[in-house]
């Protein structure tokens, strides 16, 4: 029985054990040797896969140019006919590519880049993310065919389509998103769903909560806010939950008038006892904090932090006024 997804992997050194590795994930894997442009374009196109995984340096034994060409020649096929998108992803220990793949200019061929190193150590993350990929393309493909909003990719909870920030809808309408899907599945994974703004990680739903994710009863709490746990378009890549619905849960379920931001991690914890009585822990700062009206985490620890206290990072998309 062949699997679900087929994976062209573009690389001219030893590629036997990330194979093993991915097809250990229901992942079919073929590997590609690079030669000549046009013959490696014709043994990739042959296998017809749903991604293509590459690493960067591939001239080192007899191919002719490396990742970004080959990047550059499947995203221009898309011009004509955006039905032949296709999910692309670098892979690589060079640290250099790396810092490539940060330039601004790369952000239009690939769809995320992943040291090794890295995708040895998270196997299911991001096995599974390329599997989101595979899957956002199609969904987006579908919706742009039809000529149905992208918004339906968010599976926003009918309740919270006022409550959320309106031109996240406008950009989704933008002729950019509904004429390109690589553009499209970039927008909603690199600036809806990673970042803290309109949806939290479960970091962050720590800290707002007050609650230790370490609580016996954690879990049987985030039970309580399934409802507004992000069910769209890479979300079994990211857990993520709508704050405005954490909000919206948190005054009329719970039935706080005072709002999250406003209380301390024991009051907030105290609150939830009286009306659960679960089992929780109060989160704990950084041994320095003054407070604990945590909000936010520090990128770099991830511990919980009130940002009057944290000086605050400028995010790549900052200019987008949904992001924290």
């Amino acid at each position: 029985m062949s699997m679900a997804y087929r994976i062209v992997y573009l690389e001219d050194q030893e590629a036997d054990s990330v194979i093993h590795d991915l097809t250990r994930f229901d992942l079919e894997v073929l590997h590609c040797n690079p030669t000549s442009f046009k013959e490696t374009i014709e043994s990739i196109d042959k296998f017809c896969p749903n991604l293509i995984l590459m690493d960067f340096r591939l001239m080192e034994r007899g191919g002719e140019v490396n990742a970004p060409a080959f990047a550059q020649y499947y995203r221009s096929l898309t011009i004509d006919d955006k039905t032949k998108s296709i999910p692309i992803v670098l892979l690589s220990n060079d640290e250099k590519i790396h810092g490539f793949y940060e330039d601004f200019t790369s952000h239009d061929l690939f769809d995320f880049a992943i040291k090794k190193s890295k995708l040895s150590n998270n196997l299911e993350k991001y096995t599974c993310l390329m599997k989101e990929l595979i899957e956002s393309y199609r969904k987006i493909n579908e919706l742009q065919s039809e000529r149905e909003s992208l918004v339906k990719l968010l599976c926003i909870p009918e309740h919270l389509v006022e409550e959320i920030d309106p031109r996240i809808q406008y950009a989704l309408h933008e002729q950019k998103l509904t004429k390109n899907i690589y553009m499209a599945s970039s927008f909603i994974l690199d600036s809806i769903v990673k970042p803290i703004g309109v949806l939290i990680g479960e970091d962050v739903l720590s800290a707002r909560l007050g609650v230790s994710k370490e609580s016996p009863d954690w879990e049987v709490l985030c039970l309580q806010l399934e409802e507004y746990k992000y069910k769209g378009v890479y979300s079994d890549a990211y857990d993520r939950w709508w704050a405005e619905g954490v909000e919206f849960w948190w005054e009329n379920i719970v039935g706080e008038r005072v709002h999250l931001r406003r209380l301390s991690s024991d009051e907030k914890v105290k609150i939830l006892d009286n009306k659960y009585h679960f089992n929780l822990s109060v989160v704990v700062g950084d041994d320095k904090s003054r407070t604990q009206k945590f909000w936010t985490i520090c990128q770099d620890s991830i511990i919980p932090v009130d940002p009057s206290e944290a000086f605050e990072i400028k995010p790549p998309f900052a200019e987008l006024p949904w992001i924290d």
